[in-house]
């Protein structure tokens, strides 16, 4: 799928503004049509202390929506207002925008920073550390995982690293420290059921720095 600003906007949202409350009073300030099916429910949240809930489908097509409306400037004044916390402590470094918990929301491109941390990260790695990330990103393109907190299944990355190498190879105690120390990478899901994500604003970084590692050792 196309990167666009939009697109990144979606992720960044959906990542920080986790309030619902948050969510709609955006949406209604933004004048999303979408947010007023919500309406009766804040209402009640406020005369009488309902909990006010979005369905998860509901909010995805709600981010989606102020993705497309909101401004720059009103998304770093947003963000500035509410302070949220980054409560995977990964950061965001997208190719628009760039939020660092305590210096705000800037618009900046960090691919190239992602880039350089791949790399470096894969000379301590080597091929098992390709295979990795490689394995994660093509289950993510598969559909096996998305967003923040369930993402791809440590059987499923090591059969799919198998076919990326042709070999059965496992990741190294140490490649997970690497790729955490560089927030390219992090455990996710639950501890009954672990898995890796990578942060999916920074995966077409990852992925050139990838290709270039790969060309590198042809």
């Amino acid at each position: 799928m196309e990167w666009s600003k939009v697109r990144e906007r979606a992720i960044l949202i959906r990542r920080f503004i986790r309030e619902d409350i948050a969510l709609y009073r955006i949406a209604k300030e933004l004048g999303v049509g979408a947010a007023s099916r919500y309406d009766d429910a804040y209402e009640k949240h406020l005369r009488y202390g309902y909990t006010f809930y979005i369905p998860l489908d509901e909010r995805d097509r709600l981010v989606e929506e102020i993705a497309k409306v909101i401004s720059d400037d009103r998304l770093v004044e947003i963000f500035d207002e509410l302070r949220p916390e980054d409560i995977l402590g990964i950061e965001f470094r997208g190719r628009y925008y760039v939020y660092e918990e305590g210096r705000g929301l800037r618009l900046e491109n960090a691919w190239e920073r992602v880039k350089r941390d791949v790399l470096e990260a894969l000379k301590v790695t080597g091929e098992r550390g390709y295979a990795f990330l490689k394995a994660i990103i093509m289950l993510h393109e598969e559909g096996k995982w998305k967003g923040d907190y369930y993402g791809a299944r440590y059987e499923d990355i090591i059969a799919k690293m198998r076919e990326v190498l042709g070999k059965t190879v496992f990741p190294a105690p140490r490649d997970f420290i690497v790729f955490r120390s560089y927030k390219i990478c992090y455990k996710s899901g639950s501890r009954k059921y672990p898995t890796h994500s990578i942060p999916e604003e920074i995966i077409p970084a990852v992925e050139e720095a990838l290709e270039e590692w790969r060309r590198g050792k042809r």
